[in-house]
């Protein structure tokens, strides 16, 4: 009964209406009042002296617990609280406002007032449609699907940049949406964000997409069911004729598996794949932005594209992207739904980058 009620309590009732730090209290207290019992059957009258030291932990739980749960380390803290699916952060930073979950290891959205770009890997996604087959121009971008649009940095990147073209963001927590609208001015009327499963989203609509943009880690891991072949067939259906599909992937400076095999699974079910590399000096952990086309395209197109933009942000990413991208040519595994062992490929990751292997 004691596992049972470990397992299912917390899971599906304590934490979801009482959250984490009371879960813990609650549990801890259940534990005192049992270890209470087992004092006075053996020690009688001399247990009310441990009965003390419990009442004195009680008071110090219930009067001085609380706070800030993960404190930061840069910037301001300006909200904390747990949803049923994150601890979320939103942390002043200079001028802009950033979004950190769990961990706090990764930034999941940036909102800069002053500027469109954040200098980030978000700023790369607006110019994934220029990988397509030359002229293309920024006017044949007319929609875009986010499946993981945290707190909306994508959405509103391409509604400054492209005008209010229709966005629909898949992001599985409710209140990173809310926190979104409250923090992060996620309030175009062009974006509509959906609480739900990105997998689900999009198995479930009518849309086509120009560009679907992919950005659902829960670092250091991608779920599986959006790194399979089957689920690329999805996207692949959901895009219009000149689509495009990108993905935020990480990797080391020196392992570079897990954007193999995310690009391998692309290029399974794309004509052409492509990768644009966002090393830093000195950065240990990096984003690559993988881009496949619906349509066969060769890698010349993106400067050929560039060299037709006459909107600055979008030149001004072109520029930083072309010396960095290359076609990927060399597939290794395939995941598909039977088999799709991202943690085991994560996990090597993060044993060579511990290593410096």
């Amino acid at each position: 009964m004691g596992s049972l009620s470990g397992t299912f309590l917390p899971v599906l009732v304590l934490i979801p209406n009482i959250g984490t730090r009371n879960t813990f209290l609650l549990f801890a207290f259940v534990l005192l009042a049992v270890s209470l019992v087992g004092l006075f059957w053996e020690l009688g009258r001399r247990a009310v002296l441990y009965l003390a030291m419990r009442l004195i932990l009680l008071a110090l739980a219930l009067f001085a617990g609380g706070g800030i749960v993960k404190h930061v380390e840069f910037g301001v803290l300006i909200h904390e609280h747990e949803s049923m699916y994150n601890d979320i952060q939103v942390v002043q930073w200079g001028h802009g406002v950033w979004l950190k979950l769990n961990e706090g290891q990764g930034v999941h959205s940036i909102y800069d007032p002053d500027s469109v770009l954040v200098g980030g890997i978000w700023d790369y996604f607006l110019i994934a449609p220029y990988f397509n087959n030359p002229p293309f121009t920024a006017g044949e971008v007319d929609s875009l699907a986010l499946i993981g649009s945290a707190a909306g940095t994508v959405a509103k990147q391409y509604t400054e940049v492209y005008g209010p073209i229709p966005i629909d963001g898949a992001e599985i927590d409710p209140e990173i949406i809310e926190v979104g609208r409250q923090y992060f001015d996620m309030t175009e009327p062009n974006f509509r964000a959906v609480a739900q499963d990105g997998r689900y989203f999009l198995a479930n609509s009518t849309s086509t997409y120009d560009v679907i943009a992919i950005d659902a880690y829960r670092p250091p891991y991608i779920p599986f069911h959006l790194t399979t072949r089957e689920f690329f067939q999805q996207v692949r259906e959901h895009l219009t004729d000149d689509g495009v599909v990108a993905i935020n992937v990480g990797r080391t400076r020196t392992d570079w598996s897990l954007v193999e095999v995310l690009a391998s699974t692309l290029k399974a079910e794309f004509p052409n794949v492509y990768m644009v590399d966002l090393e830093q000096p000195g950065q240990d952990l990096i984003n690559v932005l993988v881009v496949a086309t619906k349509q066969p395209t060769s890698l010349e197109n993106l400067e050929q594209n560039a060299s037709l933009l006459a909107d600055p942000i979008l030149r001004a990413v072109a520029d930083a992207s072309i010396p960095r991208a290359q076609e990927f040519t060399t597939p290794t595994m395939v995941f598909t739904d039977d088999k799709a062992p991202v943690e085991q490929v994560v996990h090597g990751l993060i044993l060579s980058f511990v290593t410096g292997e």
